[in-house]
């Protein structure tokens, strides 16, 4: 089964909302539907990204687990952007 990432750009964070929970939660929302293979955090040009990694069959099940994972860290923070690629070799291509 391919793997693949979801990169998710981290604006600011809610009134009321926990910076520490904004990963857990996209990585909690896409592990009710599929295994979650690693997640981390990372900033890139001076944006935080959250950054999950799961398994799907193909690419259109992908785009549809995508955007969950955004949903779940959007209950946290502002989600500036959503970044959707598949593991080729040693390489990871925008889907």
């Amino acid at each position: 089964m391919p793997s693949y990432r979801v990169v998710l750009t981290v604006g600011r964070v809610h009134p009321g909302g926990n910076a520490q929970a904004v990963l857990p939660a996209a990585a909690n929302a896409v592990g009710e539907l599929t295994t979650v293979e690693a997640k981390s955090v990372g900033v890139r040009q001076g944006r935080a990204e959250a950054v999950v990694r799961f398994a799907a069959s193909d690419d259109e099940i992908a785009k549809q687990i995508a955007p969950v994972a955004a949903q779940g860290a959007g209950a946290h923070a502002e989600i500036l952007g959503i970044a959707l690629r598949r593991q080729a070799g040693t390489r990871w291509p925008l889907v």
